[in-house]
């Protein structure tokens, strides 16, 4: 029985000798956790744009506390959920739309309250169908001529913009970006050059938004939204 007793001794004096050699992990010793340097996003709201786009976006931390972020977006006549009867004045519509912007987020990283300066701008680009009245000076028309000339309009703006970023569903890499903003916008519309004349425009019903409506001048501008993005 003291024979037993003995052998049972000897795994248990190895395995202490083992815990007693080996050296503990120090927690600084240990890499440490890379933070996010880059945000991929979609803006889900550019669809419902009344010159909607598929807009895609990617921001870039510089430092701790900056960053650059950069949108790029595209939509054609197809993809317009307002289309009315205005569009039978305007055909083959296509919309494309770019952003530039610096953050500054106030407690550090790409997570948390940011402000921002934002650059903008927008291009829409249709073909432009109507009728022409020649030699109306007098009063009745001599004849009528149906038309179609390009037709694009242009939009520069700025905004002053709050924001925050947060993780969404306790996911470190997926994100919500909600942001709002106030600023000027200005825009021009060129249109191919016409003889001169009265001229008409076919279109029936209710119109809600004139994608080709224009301004003399620099008026106040809204940006708000919310986008989705992916971190790493």
């Amino acid at each position: 029985m003291k024979t037993s007793r003995r052998i049972w001794l000897v795994p248990l004096l190895l395995v202490c000798q083992l815990a007693l050699q080996a050296q503990p992990i120090e927690l600084s010793s240990l890499p440490p956790k890379s933070n996010p340097q880059w945000v991929v996003k979609f803006a889900p709201f550019s669809l419902f744009d009344p010159t909607n786009t598929f807009q895609f976006g990617i921001e870039r931390l510089i430092g701790e506390r900056h960053s650059i972020h950069a949108e790029v977006g595209y939509g054609w006549e197809g993809l317009n959920l307002w289309r009315n009867a205005q569009y039978s004045r305007y055909s083959g519509v296509e919309n494309w739309r770019g952003r530039a912007e610096w953050r500054y987020y106030w407690r550090g990283g790409l997570l948390g309250a940011y402000v921002a300066l934002e650059g903008l701008y927008k291009q829409v680009t249709a073909r432009e169908s109507g009728t022409i009245g020649i030699g109306c000076e007098t009063g009745q028309c001599q004849y009528y001529q149906l038309f179609t000339r390009p037709i694009s309009k242009y939009v520069w703006g700025g905004h002053v913009k709050v924001g925050r970023q947060f993780s969404l569903f306790n996911n470190e890499r997926l994100v919500g970006d909600f942001y709002g903003g106030i600023g000027l916008r200005k825009n021009t519309v060129n249109r191919a050059a016409q003889p001169d004349g009265f001229y008409y425009y076919p279109a029936s019903g209710f119109t809600l938004f004139d994608p080709f409506s224009s301004n003399q001048y620099a008026i106040i501008s809204l940006s708000y939204g919310l986008k989705i993005g992916y971190t790493f």
